[in-house]
């Protein structure tokens, strides 16, 4: 009896040392720090309102605080409207906690920080409806002929808002920034046409806050996508 146990004594011993000697933890995947000081993003979603929208977000040494810089271009032009114009957004962002990396992650390397911020977006549009057709009398014939209405509308405006932000590094290279806030926007429209005769009333008299030509508190929701410089 004693000698068996002994034996299994012995066995159990040599395994463990065995599984010991082979077995080492997984090796932590070296760092690399991902921050770049410029970041330039796309945002996709602008897309279906027929709006190029590019952002540059340059940070401080420390990643703390950055200045992003939206440009927006408006542009259409076909047989059922003619849409143009700009815009320019700058907003001060605020990182409380820094914008910072995630050195304990074994998978891939990350780095991501919540942000507030305050800025302003003044921008400018023209826009023409070629759909609406009326009828007008051509004393030449007596007759009436369906013409368009040909109204452009301009617009210009300027926008104060606020914003609260979450941004992230994905896969070793994608930044995705993601936020909320809102504004109060200040919006100067007019209306023309070269036509003498024209009903003003149906082109965009109580426009929603999707609208171009809309005044008065508005949301602001987005996601950018983009990489690093």
């Amino acid at each position: 009896m004693k000698k068996t146990t002994i034996l299994i004594s012995f066995l159990l011993l040599s395994l463990s040392s065995i599984a010991g000697n082979n077995w080492n933890p997984p090796k932590k995947i070296n760092f690399e720090d991902l921050r770049r000081p410029i970041v330039l993003k796309l945002s996709p979603f602008h897309f279906f309102d027929r709006q190029l929208s590019l952002t540059g977000e340059f940070f401080n040494k420390k990643y703390t605080r950055s200045t992003a810089v939206t440009l927006n271009l408006i542009y259409a032009d076909n047989s059922k409207i003619y849409d143009f114009g700009t815009s320019i957004n700058i907003e001060r962002r605020f990182y409380p906690r820094g914008f910072n990396p995630d050195t304990s992650n074994w998978i891939r390397n990350m780095a991501s920080g919540f942000y507030f911020g305050f800025g302003v977006q003044a921008g400018y549009n023209q826009f023409n409806d070629r759909e609406f057709y009326r009828s007008y009398y051509d004393p030449t014939n007596g007759m009436y002929s369906p013409l368009p209405n040909d109204v452009t509308i301009t617009s210009q405006w300027i926008v104060p808002a606020v914003s609260i932000g979450y941004q992230i590094i994905l896969w070793e290279a994608l930044y995705v920034d993601a936020f909320v806030g809102g504004g109060i926007k200040f919006n100067d429209t007019s209306k023309s046409s070269p036509r003498a005769i024209v009903d003003y009333s149906m082109y965009y008299d109580s426009p929603n806050i999707f609208s171009r030509y809309y005044k008065g508190i508005i949301p602001r929701v987005g996601i950018t996508l983009g990489m690093g410089l």
